[in-house]
């Protein structure tokens, strides 16, 4: 399932977020796609709020990964945090072990991870945002590739975004 969710401005896609958090659990990557400045960065600290994590979020473009504690009932531990946008090879991306870091009590949110989507296991969620009509308007379309995470719940965690 696919949904097509609107905001309509840069807290509103952090609110996004955080509503996406509630429904993770360990194990669960969210690969986002979308150009400079879409929001993919926004919707990470959104994510990061969800599940507990105190510190600061900003995009890891020159670390590629950044990993935070997180503090939560749901089991994560962590959020991990990447940013393939500087990743030069598909080597590169296996190399920082996503999959199997997301095994040990983690999640993940992949800023530009349309570009190896394969490489992080099996439970994937799929986020593209694009600008809308207006300068902080965001169409973001949420695609469901996990088993964990039942399509009722996430448009009943999301709906109210739906357009």
């Amino acid at each position: 399932m696919t949904l097509t969710l609107t905001t309509t401005s840069v807290e509103q896609t952090r609110t996004l977020g955080t509503a996406l958090a509630s429904l993770l659990v360990p194990g669960v990557v969210v690969v986002a796609a979308g150009g400079l400045g879409a929001g993919k960065t926004a919707m990470a600290q959104g994510l990061a709020s969800g599940l507990g994590v105190t510190d600061r979020v900003t995009s890891p473009t020159f670390t590629l990964l950044a990993s935070h504690d997180a503090h939560n009932e749901r089991g994560i531990r962590t959020m991990l945090h990447a940013d393939l946008y500087r990743a030069h090879s598909g080597e590169e991306v296996d190399d920082l072990a996503i999959g199997e870091m997301v095994e040990s009590g983690a999640v993940c949110f992949v800023e530009w991870g349309d570009r190896a989507p394969d490489v992080f296991g099996s439970e994937r969620v799929f986020v593209t945002i694009t600008q809308g009509q207006d300068q902080d308007e965001r169409t973001i379309s949420i695609a469901n590739h996990s088993t964990v995470i039942t399509d009722q719940d996430l448009h009943r965690v999301l709906g109210a975004w739906v357009r």
